[in-house]
């Protein structure tokens, strides 16, 4: 009987490349932005005369499962527009997947705190963020997304803690073949190397500085709404493959500006995760990462 696995992120935690890699592992059928390898129900029409078992899982991936952005699929994000808290929503969409695939296997993938608030800072400014990085850090402190100990609570209470697997994106980062084994070995499928290039890298700390001011500067043009709204489409399309890179790179030349780096993110603001990745302690892969999730007091 083929099962169906469902990946829901974290964001920022290597998300495309595992979406390559279920695309091209022979035993798995996966559709990007589809369900259960599915892109529509004539796929279903059509995989029925497909021959029994070609395949061992049906994949669905969305990063956004474990922190559902308002307006899902556009590169273009408004946050503000969030109505609901982090913890509803994601309460919220684990009983949706529940509702749907009943029998599903979880794959979670977190990322430790400080890498992560950094990483995040660079997908906002690339699905058109404007706010400087201390702008937004000092904001009045509200509930957050990375609270893994709540999401993978959810999980585990909906699907058992042996269908669910919780997985270091450092261990992705440090080390792709152990990675890929762990998945490997957890679903029982046979070896297939993880995909070489990266995906979707963050932008550099120096253009971390310049985009927000990029945003801005077109925010301010003397421009009627319509044409701005173009051009801030432009922008972010732009912005989402880094093709700013050159003029951010000139800028800096003629006005050398702080970059942006993980020292910047206070420990004061770090003190808010402590003790929100508890149950991530003694599992697989997490003692080499302990500092990173606060596992190691």
């Amino acid at each position: 009987m083929t099962g169906h696995l469902v990946h829901v992120g974290f964001p920022k935690t290597g998300s495309k490349l595992l979406q390559r890699w279920f695309e091209e592992h022979p035993q798995l059928a996966f559709r990007q932005w589809g369900i259960a390898g599915f892109g529509s129900v004539l796929d279903m029409v059509d995989a029925a005369n497909e021959p029994a078992g070609r395949f061992l899982y049906r994949v669905t991936s969305a990063e956004g499962l474990s922190a559902p952005p308002p307006a899902s699929g556009s590169a273009m994000i408004d946050y503000d527009q969030r109505t609901a808290t982090h913890r509803h929503l994601q309460a919220a969409a684990c009983a949706l997947v529940t509702a749907i695939a009943p029998q599903a296997r979880i794959l979670i993938v977190t990322r430790g705190f400080r890498a992560m608030i950094l990483s995040s800072y660079s997908q906002y400014l690339r699905s058109g963020g404007s706010e400087d990085f201390e702008a937004l850090l000092a904001r009045p402190a509200g509930d957050n997304p990375w609270n893994y100990d709540h999401v993978v609570g959810l999980y585990e209470a909906a699907f058992g803690r042996d269908n669910v697997l919780t997985l270091p994106y450092e261990l992705l980062r440090d080390d792709r073949e152990q990675f890929a084994g762990a998945l490997v070995d957890w679903l029982g499928l046979r070896p297939h190397p993880l995909p070489a290039a990266r995906v979707n890298t963050s932008l550099s700390a120096t253009e971390l500085r310049w985009y927000p001011r990029l945003a801005r500067a077109l925010a301010r043009l003397p421009i009627g709404g319509g044409l701005r709204g173009r051009l801030l489409r432009r922008y972010v399309d732009g912005a989402m493959a880094n093709r700013w890179r050159p003029l951010t790179g000139l800028l800096q030349r003629l006005r050398p500006a702080s970059p942006v780096t993980a020292e910047l993110v206070p420990e004061t603001l770090l003190e808010r995760f402590r003790g929100q990745a508890k149950s991530l302690r003694g599992r697989p892969f997490y003692q080499r990462y302990a500092c990173d999730y606060f596992l190691d007091a």
